[in-house]
């Protein structure tokens, strides 16, 4: 199936999402039921899991598009592909397998969306749409009566459109409730400081009184440039490879137990700035079932699974601040202070939501600089392992 964005150019469409368990059709039927709607034929759904599958929610699937399923770790179609191509074992080995899903069950963000990539570029698709499991395609607005709805967008028809201003990459943030539940202790803005989510301060601080979500207040706009990618709601036009790097996002230890870095969105939005491939904000921010209890807010202080998310959403960015930090140029003495500021944040978490890990995050800080040869290892395999693959693909 084809679509035809701007100026009779045919597209083939794919959606892409990862996930542990595939156990329900949705939300892709919501996404697939969507551009039907509004006229956006879609080629394939590309699924990579590395757990359960349930078989009805394939065949609902297949019922609708082609589906690629991609089970983690049982990569025979992609081995056959990579080695007629030529791509070295020790390549091939970096692209497809991943150590820790068979001893710790985890598998890195950066690697498993580079496994929907390369199903993209095997399938010939020429437009890769990220969703998640936990996003729709409505956005949530207030309205004029002061209540709060879903409204269904034109989802894939927006990312179409800022590919027709002609972006390579296309975007945007969630609407619903923030990764920052709804708090209130002396000490936010050190915390956020530490973990360099300073621009969250204001948000976060007036979180009791807006319950901590984050809304589409008016009309969505126009595109916009930007460097912000997020994995959830992202379109590649796959003409961008090979010069787009993979997606990366490293992983770390703390007391004998794996904690994978976020960001591996953002460093694809700034490699975009640094190979000056545009890349726009479509102002078009798909509600985000954050902590999967939608309308409810979230309360972290009588909510073990909402401590759970702030925790290692904390485990997260420092894992992905340390490598940042090396990646621009820096070094950890030049954070001293964003150091200090986390080590007094924790501790006043701790005291707020007397749960004791958050006192951890200095340690785990400590920890993730020492990592930081591995993960630096981490990035220059993958990024050799992507070029000796992409150089073979776009050669051949």
């Amino acid at each position: 199936m084809t679509t035809e964005p701007q100026g009779g150019v045919i597209m083939k469409i794919a959606i892409g999402m990862v996930v542990r368990n595939l156990l329900s059709a949705s939300p892709l039927t919501e996404f697939l039921d969507n551009a039907e709607k509004y006229g956006h034929p879609i080629d394939r759904v590309i699924v990579a899991y590395s757990h359960q599958l349930a078989p009805e929610a394939a065949a609902v699937l297949q019922s609708r598009t082609k589906l690629s399923l991609i089970r983690l770790q049982e990569f025979g179609r992609a081995y056959l592909i990579l080695k007629a191509i030529g791509v070295p074992y020790a390549s091939l080995r970096e692209l497809l397998f991943c150590p820790l899903i068979d001893t710790h069950g985890l598998i890195p963000y950066g690697f498993n969306r580079n496994q929907v990539l390369m199903e993209a570029m095997f399938t010939e698709a020429d437009v890769l749409i990220f969703v998640d499991s936990d996003v729709l395609p409505s956005v949530l607005r207030r309205m004029p009566d002061g209540s709060v709805r879903p409204c269904e967008v034109d989802f894939v028809g927006a990312h179409l459109g800022g590919m027709a201003m002609g972006a390579d990459i296309t975007s945007s943030d969630y609407s619903g409730y923030n990764i920052l539940p709804p708090a209130r202790f002396d000490g936010m803005t050190e915390l956020l400081w530490g973990l360099h989510k300073e621009a969250m301060a204001e948000f976060w601080q007036s979180s009791m009184a807006t319950g901590g979500m984050l809304l589409q207040e008016g009309d969505a706009g126009k595109p916009t440039p930007t460097t912000k990618v997020l994995g959830g709601n992202l379109g590649l036009r796959m003409r961008a490879f090979p010069t787009l790097p993979p997606f990366f996002s490293p992983y770390y230890f703390f007391d004998r137990t794996p904690l994978l870095a976020r960001g591996e969105d953002t460093l694809l939005g700034l490699a975009a700035d640094q190979y000056h491939i545009k890349c726009v904000d479509i102002r078009t921010p798909i509600f985000h079932d954050t902590y999967g209890s939608y309308p409810a807010v979230p309360e972290l202080l009588k909510d073990g699974a909402v401590r759970d998310r702030l925790y290692y959403a904390c485990t997260g960015w420092i894992g992905r601040n340390v490598f940042s930090r090396w990646k621009a140029g820096h070094t950890a003495s030049e954070f001293a202070q964003r150091d200090q500021q986390l080590s007094a944040g924790a501790k006043a978490l701790c005291r707020y939501t007397k749960d004791r890990r958050f006192l951890r995050l200095p340690e785990i800080q400590s920890a993730a600089e020492s990592w930081l040869p591995d993960m630096i290892r981490q990035y220059q395999r993958s990024r050799e392992a992507w070029t000796e693959f992409t150089e073979r693909w776009y050669g051949r």
